[in-house]
């Protein structure tokens, strides 16, 4: 089962549902666990005055990146104590609520594996929100924010071994920083996203050499954008020559692979596969 995107006819800008986990949360089993709370006695009613209060603190939570599968719509994960049931919310991009299913767990035993899963959405999903409570009434929240938005834009022409913005080239990024405005007043404020910069080489020098151009390159881009006034986060990568956009031989002049990305995404991006979603350096 595989989520699919529709694109607003009224805007340029292509949305996509990772179907991978590079838009889940960063460090998995980040959850919203939330303060300790004080729990009532088990004989029921409230505790005797002067009677010490027991603090329960939420449940532990087991989550690994290889049990998320949001191209199937499934989660599996555990939590360190006996789960007694589980709810399940989706929300837009807006963030309205598009689908809400809490089941009852029957008291599994502390570990034990829990199985997630949710029906394929018309509408894009901005959240995924699973919550988990424990025999002391404790509960668990994690989130996965499957959203990205890749900002169509005309790539800025450097100077050969170069990586200073000319004022010719200026026009591009402003272009693009109308659209990632728009991106940002359509999808920002409920997602948290931030913006992220990437930098692609051609095969043309030393790989190394190409992966410290691009890094520069994708940073004066950032920096641009920033000094422009933006108020969100931005973060930039460079890629080298690890990531080719068209597949060619070692000293290869082609000006599709000298390119960048700007994406707009609830989480970190992973924009070449097997090179994971970490290694973005923030620049605001």
């Amino acid at each position: 089962m595989t989520l699919t995107h529709r694109s607003p006819t009224s805007r340029t800008l292509r949305v996509a549902l990772l179907a991978a986990l590079c838009a889940v949360l960063p460090t998995l089993g980040s959850a919203d666990d939330g303060p300790p709370r004080n729990a009532q006695s088990r004989s029921g009613g409230d505790q005797a005055q002067g009677e010490p209060q027991v603090t329960v603190t939420p449940p532990r939570l087991n989550l690994r990146r290889q049990d998320v599968d949001l191209r199937n719509c499934r989660v599996h994960y555990s939590i360190g104590r006996r789960a007694q049931r589980v709810l399940v919310e989706l929300r837009g991009l807006r963030g309205d609520l598009l689908y809400s299913q809490e089941t009852r767990l029957g008291d599994l035993r502390p570990g034990a594996r829990i199985d997630v899963t949710w029906p394929a959405q018309t509408e894009e999903i901005g959240r995924i929100e699973v919550t988990t409570w424990d025999e002391n009434d404790a509960s668990a929240t994690f989130r996965i924010s499957p959203f990205k938005v890749e900002i169509p834009h005309t790539d800025v022409v450097f100077e050969t071994n170069r990586w200073e913005i000319r004022d010719s080239e200026k026009p591009k990024l402003d272009e693009a920083w109308t659209l990632i405005e728009q991106a940002m007043n359509d999808y920002g404020t409920l997602l948290e996203a931030a913006l992220y910069v990437g930098g692609f080489t051609d095969t043309v020098g030393q790989p190394r050499d190409n992966q410290v151009l691009s890094e520069h390159r994708a940073r004066a881009i950032a920096e641009y954008f920033r000094d422009k006034g933006m108020t969100f986060p931005i973060y930039a990568r460079g890629f080298g020559e690890k990531c080719l956009a068209v597949e060619t031989p070692d000293n290869t002049d082609l000006e599709a692979n000298r390119r960048s990305m700007y994406v707009l995404a609830a989480e970190p991006p992973e924009l070449c596969p097997g090179l994971g979603n970490g290694g973005w350096t923030r620049i605001r």
